[in-house]
């Protein structure tokens, strides 16, 4: 049996170019968005993720006031950014199931890297949770912190570093991600249900952050969300 490995490369970059359209992200996250809304309307949870609350405050004084105001919000960036990106809506499933796999990937990758420290990243330990609470808001930490720490504060600080500061796309991506993974890890020591402040585990959560910046950078939001929920799964549950 014989390869023909230009075409197997030139189908490999096909595919990591087509998987990053917007259609695909948003396919590829549904799946976790569904577990976490329809998860915290039926348990009836007090628990939300920190970074939806914290969109749900920021919107709240522009007068928004919804439990699903960040779903909204959500739902509304992918529409823009798919209609923006002027490419095809279609999603074809083999590349999807392609996608899952590699997030699974990314998210057992990033478990050996840390090993053991790792389980100060998974997110909300909540040990009064039960299992499929904790399953709801890992989901939640998937999307939501992605949303805000990569999507919207990464993606603001390349704009600025770039257009404002000058700096060529791969310096301004570099600062860019080491800036937004401090401010992920310190997002985990504010507010009422924060953890206690302690420099190993701020380190380990600034990699973590790194890390799924670099995913962010290279393969898009949809594959960085799922992989973050993915590993919280894989070190919580």
């Amino acid at each position: 049996m014989s390869y023909d490995i230009g075409s197997m490369a030139s189908a490999f970059s096909r595919y990591l170019k087509e998987t990053r359209r917007p259609i695909y992200s948003a396919a590829l996250v549904l799946p976790f968005f569904l577990i976490y809304h329809t998860g915290t309307l039926f348990l009836k949870t007090t628990y939300i993720n920190g970074a939806d609350a914290l969109i749900m405050q920021l919107l709240a004084m522009l007068s928004v006031r919804s439990a699903l105001a960040s779903a909204l919000v959500l739902m509304l960036c992918f529409v823009a950014w798919q209609i923006r990106s002027g490419t095809s809506w279609k999603v074809q499933l083999p590349k999807l199931v392609a996608m899952f796999a590699e997030s699974m990937l990314f998210a057992v990758l990033l478990f050996l890297l840390l090993g053991w420290a790792g389980t100060r990243l998974s997110g909300p330990q909540g040990g009064s949770l039960g299992i499929f609470e904790r399953l709801v808001l890992y989901c939640g930490a998937g999307i939501y912190e992605e949303m805000v720490f990569r999507g919207f504060l990464l993606g603001l600080l390349m704009l600025l570093l770039t257009r404002v500061a000058g700096m060529g796309k791969p310096a301004a991506a570099a600062l860019g991600a080491i800036l937004a993974a401090l401010f992920f890890s310190a997002f985990h020591y504010l507010g009422p249900a924060s953890d206690s402040f302690t420099l190993g585990s701020f380190m380990q959560r600034t990699f973590g952050g790194l890390y799924f910046s670099c995913l962010f950078v290279t393969r898009g939001f949809g594959i960085t969300a799922a992989s973050h929920a993915l590993y919280d799964m894989v070190v919580g549950l």
